[in-house]
């Protein structure tokens, strides 16, 4: 028996915002951003739009996917850098009460932009452990509210959004898939770069382009190679490779790198930006909206970031 996905959704804030409507005082251009980053625009909440608001709409639509009612979750575990309070209460629990999710477990993992991959996995395993049914994953982010607005290094490369998933234990449910369901996981730390991306209390997001960069190729070039390897894995054995959505130039090194053909790579950062933990559960949501995704496809997704941490897993949708 497996772990599947059943379900995902998207959220994004009303606002979108081209590199061409940033404020002139940033002295950069839609040219530089796209060529530097292959990102052209990006989504900002707005006053009325908060981390759980964002996250429990994203939850809704994936729940709806799903099938299944918000009672019937039993785990729910939120990521986020940017939650709703400084430590507590968790976003957890805040969705929960949102979603009128009684019976769940809640709580949240910190792992920047590795987070989606940590909590799926983290998920799959309580589901086996506990014999429990359904997990819901919530990725949200609200990064334009920790930028310096005045640092265009930084400011011009994030965005807010949200990503779910819930997950289906078949042991539990008796539900027959076939070979469906999430497989091998990976995960990585390299405390030693925490400085290359932080956060100070009441500071604004400091980054060390170049560090992270070096880093970023090299762990995702490490996690794919390491996942194929294990399961013996040949290009044509890969559907997709969804990558947490930094920097077109990140994926087409690593692609290089792998010697795999960057076709094989999903990029939407064009639309959306960096929106750290929520990138992959949006871009899974989206290519399933959009028909990408089909049953069987086996995907392989990894993510970087802040800590410095990285994850990655195949998943036969």
């Amino acid at each position: 028996m497996a772990i599947v996905v059943i379900g995902t959704g998207i959220q994004v804030p009303k606002r979108k915002v081209k590199n061409e409507d940033l404020p002139a005082s940033l002295q950069t251009s839609d040219e530089w951003i796209r060529s530097h980053t292959g990102i052209g625009s990006r989504y900002l909440a707005g006053e009325d739009e908060t981390t759980t608001s964002l996250g429990a709409a994203s939850s809704r639509k994936a729940l709806a996917a799903a099938g299944i009612t918000a009672d019937q979750l039993d785990l729910i575990i939120f990521t986020s850098i940017t939650p709703s309070y400084a430590c507590i209460p968790s976003e957890s629990c805040l969705l929960q009460a949102e979603l009128g999710a009684e019976k769940a477990m809640c709580f949240d993992i910190l792992a920047a932009c590795s987070g989606f991959v940590y909590a799926a996995d983290t998920a799959a395993g309580l589901l086996e452990r506990r014999g429990w049914k359904y997990a819901l994953v919530c990725s949200t982010e609200i990064l334009s509210r920790i930028v310096d607005w005045t640092d265009r290094a930084t400011c011009v490369l994030f965005g807010d959004g949200s990503g779910s998933a819930v997950l289906e234990n078949t042991a539990a449910t008796g539900a027959d898939y076939g070979n469906r369901g999430l497989g091998i996981m990976y995960h990585n730390a390299d405390g030693k770069g925490a400085r290359a991306l932080y956060l100070e209390h009441g500071g604004r997001l400091q980054m060390d382009g170049q560090a992270v960069y070096n880093f970023a190729v090299a762990e995702i070039t490490g996690i794919i190679s390491s996942l194929m390897k294990a399961e013996n894995l040949t290009e044509n054995d890969v559907d997709w490779i969804v990558c947490h959505q930094a920097n077109s130039r990140i994926l087409t090194a690593a692609a290089k790198r792998l010697s795999l053909p960057v076709s094989k790579f999903v990029f939407n950062m064009e639309e959306y930006g960096n929106t750290s933990s929520a990138s992959i559960p949006m871009t899974l949501a989206l290519m399933e909206e959009n028909g990408t995704l089909k049953k069987g496809m086996r995907i392989i997704i990894a993510g970087f970031g802040a800590g410095l941490t990285g994850g990655g897993g195949i998943i036969i949708w």
